[in-house]
């Protein structure tokens, strides 16, 4: 595959086959006011920024995933382009 977000794909083997839920972004704690689509780092979080685009709603991990729920982010856009090479499932 020669898209660059591939590459940075390869590198999560703990996130190939893992269920994914589709909801707006949440601060992951208190003094955690963004997150990173795991394959294009697109911004995730609940405020805008006039200087950059902000993602507020995308996919994220489970509580059965290893690092826990709503810690790993996937945008809508990478999620559909990967859903089947990553064997990613809606939860």
């Amino acid at each position: 595959m020669s898209d660059w977000r591939w590459e940075n794909l390869e590198g999560e083997t703990q996130l190939r086959g893992v269920p994914l839920k589709r909801i707006n972004y949440r601060e992951y704690r208190p003094g955690w006011d963004h997150d990173h689509c795991i394959a294009c780092w697109a911004k995730f979080a609940e405020f805008d920024d006039p200087a950059e685009p902000i993602e507020h709603e995308g996919y994220t991990t489970t509580e059965d995933y290893v690092r826990g729920a709503e810690y790993d982010w996937v945008c809508l856009k990478c999620f559909a382009d990967f859903k089947e090479a990553m064997d990613w499932k809606e939860a």
